[in-house]
C-alpha cells in the first residue's frame, strides 16, 4: 500500500492537534489574526472529517489491499478526501461556518458516499461477522448525512436560533461516532483477529451487533433530552442507552477470548493500549448512562467543560488511540521504540486533558473556584498530545515507502 496515504493521516492528526494548541493558547493571544469560533470549526470538522474518517478509510483499505481488486480507485478516494477535507479546512479558518465552507463540507459528504460504496463493493472479502459490523457502519455514516442537509434547511428557513438547529448537529455527531466510527473500527479489528485465526465467541459479538444497532436511534434521543423533556422522550432515551451499553458488554465478551492467545505475542504497550481501549469503550458507554438521569442532563449540557470533555474522550481517547493500535497491529506503523515512546505520551496527553477538563467541570457544579493554572494545564496537555503524535509519524518515517500488511 502507498505510504503517502499513511502521511496524510498523519497529516490530518498533525493539524488537528495544532488547531487543539491554537485554541488553548487564544486566551493569551493579545490580537488573534482568526476568530476563535473559525478556528472551532476548522479544528472540529478536521478531527471528526479528516483524521478519523481518512485514518478508518485507510486502516480499511489496509487490511483488505491484497485482496483489493480496485487499488487504483480506493487511493483516487483517498486522494480526493484529502484535498477535499484540506480546502474545507481553509474555509473554515477563514470565514468560519458561512457560503465557501458549506461547499465544500457538502462536496465532503458526497465524497463519503464514494467511500461508502466502495467499503461495501470491497467487504466481501471479510468474514461474515466483520462483513456484519462495516455495513451497520455505512448505514450510520449515510443516516449522519441526514443532519448536515437539515442544518442547510433550518437556516434556509430561519430557525437557525431555534433548538432545531442544535438537534441536527447532535444527530450528525451521534451517528458518526457512536455509528460509523465504533462499527468500522470494531469491524476492521475483528478482521484482524480472523486474519490472525484468534477465536472469539461469535454468537455474542453477532447479539451484540444488532442490540447496538437497534438501540442507535432512541439512545440518540439521550443527547436532546434538554430539547424534548416529554416523559416518554425520556423513557425511550433511557431504554436505548440502557441497550447500547449491554451490547457494549456483549461485544466486550465476544472479544475476551483474545487475551488470552495474545498474551507474550504482542509488545507490552499494544496490549496495554488494547486494554485502554477496550476500558474506553466501557467507560463511555457507562458515562452515556448519565444523560438517562432528569437531574444531570441539564448540568452536563449546560457546562461545556464536560460536553467538550466526553467528545475528547470518545474522539481522541476511544476513537484515535484505536486507530493507532490498529495500525501497528497490521503493519501500517511499526511497534519500535520510538512508537513505544509516542504511546505512552500521548496517553499522558490523553488522561491530562479529560482529567483538567472533567475536574473543571465538577469544580463548576460544586460551586468551586477554578482549578488552578487550569488553562496552562490544558496547554501542556496539549502539546503532549502533539509531541506523541509526531513522534508516531516519525517512527512511521523509519519504514519503507511502500508497505505490505498482514504478512
Amino acid at each position: 500500500m502507498p505510504a503517502f496515504l499513511v502521511h496524510a493521516t498523519f497529516i490530518f492528526f498533525t493539524i488537528t492537534a495544532v488547531s487543539g494548541l491554537w485554541m488553548r493558547l487564544f486566551p493569551f493571544l493579545a490580537e488573534p489574526t482568526f476568530t476563535y469560533t473559525n478556528v472551532l470549526h476548522g479544528h472540529s470538522h478536521l478531527a471528526l472529517l479528516g483524521w478519523t474518517f481518512l485514518g478508518a478509510f485507510v486502516l480499511f483499505i489496509g487490511l483488505a489491499w491484497k485482496q483489493l481488486t480496485a487499488k487504483r480507485e480506493a487511493v483516487a478516494i483517498a486522494i480526493t478526501l484529502f484535498i477535499g477535507t484540506l480546502a474545507m479546512f481553509a474555509a473554515f479558518i477563514y470565514q468560519g461556518y458561512a457560503l465557501y465552507s458549506i461547499i465544500f463540507s457538502t462536496i465532503h459528504i458526497f465524497i463519503e458516499y464514494w467511500a461508502a460504496i466502495f467499503i461495501y463493493r470491497h467487504c466481501k472479502t471479510m468474514n461474515k461477522h466483520s462483513r456484519l459490523y462495516v455495513k451497520g457502519a455505512l448505514l450510520s455514516l449515510i443516516i449522519s448525512s441526514i443532519g448536515p442537509f437539515a442544518l442547510g434547511y433550518i437556516s434556509a428557513t430561519g430557525l437557525k436560533e431555534t433548538k432545531f438547529f442544535d438537534m441536527a448537529i447532535y444527530f450528525y455527531l451521534h451517528f458518526q461516532y457512536n455509528g460509523w466510527l465504533t462499527f468500522i473500527l470494531i469491524g476492521s479489528f475483528i478482521a484482524f483477529l480472523y486474519s490472525k485465526k484468534i477465536r472469539v465467541k461469535p454468537a455474542y459479538l453477532t447479539a451484540g451487533f444488532w442490540l447496538y444497532l437497534i438501540a442507535l436511534l432512541p439512545s440518540y434521543l439521550s443527547s436532546v433530552l434538554w430539547a424534548l423533556p416529554e416523559p416518554i422522550v425520556h423513557t425511550i432515551a433511557t431504554i436505548g442507552v440502557l441497550i447500547q451499553w449491554l451490547a457494549v458488554i456483549l461485544m466486550i465478551v465476544g472479544m475476551s477470548p483474545m487475551w488470552k492467545q495474545l498474551r507474550g505475542k504482542l509488545p507490552k504497550t499494544i496490549h496495554l493500549l488494547l486494554m485502554v481501549t477496550t476500558l474506553l469503550l466501557l467507560v463511555k458507554s457507562t458515562m452515556e448512562l448519565g444523560l438517562a438521569i432528569p437531574q444531570l442532563t441539564g448540568l452536563i449540557y449546560d457546562t461545556r467543560s464536560i460536553v467538550v470533555g466526553y467528545l475528547h474522550f470518545t474522539l481522541l481517547g476511544f476513537v484515535s488511540i484505536f486507530i493507532l493500535v490498529q495500525f501497528q497491529l497490521i503493519g501500517l506503523l511499526p511497534m519500535n521504540r520510538i512508537s513505544s515512546i509516542a504511546s505512552y505520551i500521548f496517553l499522558f496527553g490523553f488522561l491530562a486533558n479529560e482529567a483538567l477538563l472533567f475536574g473543571q467541570g465538577l469544580c463548576t457544579w460544586l460551586g468551586l473556584p477554578t482549578i488552578p493554572y487550569y488553562l496552562h494545564g490544558l496547554i501542556i496537555a496539549s502539546l503532549l498530545l502533539l509531541v506523541g503524535i509526531v513522534l508516531f509519524w516519525i517512527a512511521f518515517l523509519e519504514r519503507k515507502k511502500t508497505i505490505n500488511v498482514i504478512e
